[in-house]
Parts: structure tokens; sequence; C-alpha cells
């Protein structure tokens, strides 16, 4: 070979090279998209087939108001099971305008008939005054429920406001008369008429309402439909940069063989638990950036003169030790104000989460916050809120502790929540982490039941953490020169069944934290068990309007 020749054959090895990296690479991306089979990709029902439900109190009583908000972030949200049925979890309410030609199979999660009502589309108001109509937002109008009438299926008007032991009575009647053996709800629209069997029973309206309304209340409810539900797949774009950055880190962190050798492992392993795979793929890409930076910046400490790189050392470690220790990165949070603030103290401080911001409600308008501010009279004009969606007693604290000192000041704080604490606080243990993540990617009604075992389990054992977040919270409250409230909300599914033993065990340790430091504690299951109902919710775990208005007239009469 010619010396001449030796720069063209070397850069034609580089480029071989190069491209025999760039292949390996490739194949690894394949092998995660594989492992992340179900995280990148999402099959969710598609939009326009069916709206939203809310309670609200509409000219004067509870109604149901409806919108187009069907895919909501709250966990869990309307589901498109393998079989083709659409599943409404507990407290949510789906709304389908009906048309000649369909056909519906409807059935709870008991052996109990599903909660069935018909009705007309109505106009509704805004959700609040200074708020607009949104396309698709509408209400019920004569509305009426399935039950037996003189031994016969009938529908009969609706009270929305039964407690639910009666709606538990009404549904059971029916099923046990007409399906003992079980069955669902079938109805069928032709032209100017609604057929409806449910096991030997039947009946026909002549003039087909124009909506149907299925609530799930405490429980699951499961619709198919003819023609099928419609389904959208959508792909989420920002995996394809974590998978890149993932191969790239491990490249630069361990060598190419190594990525080769994960990618391939983790894309096994996704075929028997996919879940697992998923969650191993999570801390590989976390420990691989980790590596990379470590790498990176110790290549850096080299090239730094010797009588650098002690300080670097100590002021690299300093801000490491600071990111992760607990409880250092709270800052003061932001508090909202339902009214033009003047300067004087906030007398009546509500403290929580997704529930007082007012998620689960329409617009978000009409939670807790609001209705003290407008409706009770010593908080009027004087009503603040402290809330995050997600969060535990660990942020209340820290949030309400470092607050501006009028944020409650010689009033009443009240902490509406606890649901959260049931489920999030023991999140960190590997016992409530997998249930969690198998309920958030292969959402459904088995997963979601036990996740929710797993994670009450785990948060009973931090529940010291709990009640000495309790305990410093009402300290702050009582500096302030405050009265404390606290209320123990409930889930829609409390309505039907005690509490499971470890919630329960967390509940009555609360309850001691807060009597025992001068405050005062409510069970509001335990105060409205009696008259809650399904228009207490508007999901799983967040109130409607209606829950809203009987919690804040108990907030405002509890004047301490």
């Amino acid at each position: 070979m010619r010396l001449e020749s030796l720069p063209d054959h070397a850069a034609s090895v580089t480029r071989i090279s190069w491209g025999w990296k760039a292949l390996v690479l490739s194949l690894c991306c394949v092998g995660d998209l594989v492992a992340l089979q179900v995280i990148w990709t999402r099959t969710d029902i598609a939009e326009g087939q069916f709206r939203r439900g809310y309670f609200e109190e509409i000219d004067g009583e509870a109604g149901l108001a409806i919108d187009t908000a069907v895919r909501p972030d709250t966990l869990p949200r309307y589901l498109l099971t393998e079989d083709g049925s659409l599943e409404i979890p507990s407290g949510m309410t789906a709304v389908i305008s009906l048309e000649a030609g369909q056909r519906f199979e409807i059935e709870s999660d008991s052996r109990r008939a599903p909660y069935v009502v018909i009705g007309m589309e109505a106009p509704v108001a805004p959700a609040a005054s200074d708020l607009s109509i949104q396309p698709g937002e509408a209400r019920l109008r004569d509305a009426r429920t399935l039950a037996l009438q003189d031994g016969r299926l009938a529908f009969v008007a609706w009270n929305a406001t039964q407690p639910w032991r009666d709606d538990f009575a009404r549904l059971d009647a029916v099923q046990q008369n007409c399906a003992p053996e079980g069955g669902p709800v079938a109805i069928s629209i032709t032209s100017g008429s609604l057929h409806v069997s449910v096991g030997r029973c039947s009946l026909i309206e002549t003039v087909a309402p124009a909506l149907l309304a299925v609530a799930a209340g405490p429980e699951w409810a499961m619709i198919s439909r003819t023609p099928e539900w419609k389904s959208e797949r959508t792909i989420q774009w920002p995996m394809f940069g974590l998978i890149a950055l993932k191969e790239v880190a491990i490249w630069i962190g361990f060598g190419l063989v190594s990525a080769g050798a994960v990618a391939t492992a983790l894309a096994g392993a996704a075929l028997w638990a996919p879940v697992e795979a998923a969650l191993s793929w999570a801390a590989v890409l976390i420990i691989a950036v980790a590596a990379t930076i470590l790498r990176t910046m110790t290549f850096a400490l080299w090239k730094l003169p010797r009588w650098a790189r002690l300080p670097a050392v100590l002021t690299i470690a300093g801000s490491v030790a600071w990111l992760v220790a607990p409880g250092t990165k709270q800052f003061p949070q932001r508090i909202l104000r339902t009214h033009q603030y003047n300067g004087q103290p906030d007398l009546c401080g509500v403290v929580g989460y997704s529930t007082v911001k007012g998620e689960g409600l329409r617009q978000e308008r009409g939670s807790i916050r609001h209705l003290l501010d407008e409706k009770c009279p010593r908080c009027r004009g004087k009503t603040a809120a402290l809330f995050a969606s997600g969060e535990t007693l660990s942020w209340v604290r820290n949030a309400y502790c470092l607050s501006d000192p009028s944020f409650g000041e010689g009033g009443q704080v009240t902490f509406l929540g606890e649901a959260n604490d049931d489920f999030l606080s023991g999140l960190s243990s590997p016992r409530a982490a997998l249930p969690m993540a198998r309920a958030f990617v292969q959402p459904g009604i088995t997963p979601w039941r036990d996740n929710h075992d797993s994670a009450a389990s785990a948060s009973l054992g931090r529940i010291d953490d709990q009640v000495s977040a309790i305990e410093d919270l009402i300290g702050c409250v009582h500096f302030r020169g405050a009265q404390f409230l606290f209320l123990h909300d409930f889930m829609a599914s409390d309505m039907q069944v005690d509490r499971q033993p470890n919630r329960a065990a967390m509940l009555a340790r609360r309850r001691a934290a807060v009597e025992s430091t001068g405050g005062t504690f409510i069970d509001l299951r335990e105060e409205f068990g009696g008259e809650a109902g399904i228009s207490w919710f508007n999901d799983a775990v967040h109130l409607s309007s209606i829950g809203h208005r009987r919690v804040a007239e108990l907030a405002c009469e509890k004047r301490l």
C-alpha cells in the first residue's frame, strides 16, 4: 500500500466504525421501545362519543351538568378495555347522546343493577359569574332513573340527593327481581323509541330521550356499545428523547457493549413483566445519567490546577447534599385569595390538596374556598387558600409554616383532605411503588384495587411522620393565634363499605394527634355518611359542588 493512500484508508475505517456504533445505538433504542411498550404509546377512547357529568345545584336542586372534559388528569379515569368496553371509575359519570341504531349493555362492578338515568339536554349557566359557557357544556333536565314500580321495570323521577343506602336498595331490587343470576341493563334505540331490558324485565319508551347518563357511584361501571367505541392511539414523543439520552449516557459512562447488553435484557424482561421492565428502565436511566455526569466532572477536575480541585469537590458535594436532603428545598408557596387583598389578615385560611384547588369541578369553580368567601359571613372577603395536587401532610406543614404570617392570623385554619395521605405517604416503599406504577400504566379495576391495599399498608408504615407533620402544623397555626379545624375527607367507594383497616388505623392516629394538640377533628364520612349519595362526588376522590357546599357549611358553623 502506498503511503499516500494511508489517510484515505484511516478515514474509511473511522466511517465504518462510526457506522457500526450508530447501528448498535439504533438497535438499543429499538430495545428500549420494547421495554417501554406500556408507556410510550397509549390507547384512549376517542373524544366526542360521550361527555362528563358534574353534580351541581341547578335551579335550586341537585342536577347534572355536562362538559367535554373526558380525559381528566386525575386517576383513575375513563378507560377503554381490551374487549372494547368503556370503564367508568367510581364517582364518575358518563353522559351519552342517544341516536337511532345504537345498542348499549351496562353493568356495575357488583351484583346490583347499574345506575342509569335518562333525560333531555338543556342549556346550563356558567360555573361562576366571571366565566363563560364552553362548547359542549349543558345540563340534564326531565331526568328519570330505573326502578321497580308496582313490580314492573319503569323510569321514575330522579332524586339525585338520595342517600346511597336508598339508591342501593333501589338498584338491588331491580337486579334481584329482574335478573337474580346477574346480567346487564340492555338499551337499544330505534327511531322514536327506547327499549330497555334487565333479565326478564323490559320496558319501551315511545319517545326516546336525548341523553343517557351512567353514574358509577361507589362502584365501577362498564358500558359496551354497538357500534363499538372508537379509540385513539397517542404517542408520548418525549419518551424518544429520554431513550436517546439513556443510550448516550450508558455509552459514555459504561461503554457501547454495556448499552447493548442492558437494552437487550430490558427488552427481554418486558415480554414477561412489562411494568417491572419499565420501572427498571427508569432506574437505569438515572444511574446512567449520574455516571456520565460523574465521569465528566472527574475529567473536568483533572483539568483544574491542583490548588482548585479540593474547593471544587467540596462545592459539588455540598450542592448534591442540598439537592438530596429532605425538607431543604421548601419555599413559601403562593397564597391564592378569592378576593381583592387589602392587607388585612386572611381570617379564614384553607389548606389541602387538589380538592381544595377545585379539581373535579366544572371549570374548577365552587370549591370550599370559593363557598366560604362567598357564603360564610365571617369569611366573606377574608378567605385564602394553600393547596397542591398530589402532596401529603409534610407539604402542608412546610407550606403553611413558611407562608405569610397573616395567612389565618387570629382566625381559623381549615384543612380538608387525607385521601392523599392514605395512598401517597408511603409511595417511596417498593411494596407501594410497583402497584402504583401498574395502576398508572395498566389502569383498570383490578390494578386500582391492588394499589389501594398496598399503598394504604405502606402509608400506615409512615404514620409517625404524618403525626409529626400534624403536630408541627398545628403548632404554627396556634403561633399565629388561630384555631385549627381538621376535616378528614372520604372517597366515593367509602359510601358503600367501611374504610379498610389500614386506612381506619391512620384516621384514628390522625384524630388523636389533632385533638391532643388543641385542634378539632371531624371525620366527614362519620358526619355525612347518612346523607351522602351519588351526587356527592364527581370522581373517585373529589367532591362535587354538592359535597363542597355541605362541607363548607360545616366549616362555617364550626367557629372554634
